[in-house]
């Protein structure tokens, strides 16, 4: 019996943990907590739209000024046992320099909040669930360690 999910469940998975990581960086919220203020140089000319290609003019810190390193986090990778999503090239350069002036969005010894964390072990339990009863046609209670 197959109770894994398919690469086309991860991907699925993979846009939407990066959506709500989109959201919630954009809600001014890292890693382990808020954001590190901007400084005031910074803050008093982005709140002025004095930066090139500018589409926020938000002075909380949100990681936003024109957008393109939120948008370039994509799902990146998929198989049959997970997925991968992240950012290329620069882009993945500035979420590096954000976390060095205390706005972290993700780090190689924790990836994801543990809100995001929490969600995707919600759905992988609901997926395996849902396959564990469609192959036994009824629920099926395993007990570890009893």
């Amino acid at each position: 019996m197959e109770i894994r999910p398919n690469k086309q469940w991860w991907i699925k998975l993979g846009e939407e943990v990066s959506e709500r990581l989109r959201k919630r960086t954009k809600s001014g919220k890292g890693l382990e907590g808020s954001f590190k203020s901007y400084t005031a140089d910074y803050k008093k000319n982005k709140a002025a739209g004095k930066y090139k290609r500018q589409s926020s003019t938000s002075t909380k810190p949100d990681l936003t000024l024109t957008g393109d390193m939120l948008r370039d986090l994509q799902v990146r990778g998929a198989s049959r046992s997970g997925v991968q999503i992240g950012w290329t090239g620069s882009f993945a350069e500035r979420v590096v320099h954000n976390q060095e002036m205390g706005r972290e969005i993700t780090s190689s010894s924790k990836a994801l909040p543990k809100e995001l964390q929490n969600y995707i072990l919600n759905r992988l339990d609901k997926e395996v669930g849902r396959k564990i009863k469609k192959q036994s046609g009824k629920t099926t209670v395993i007990k570890v360690g009893v």
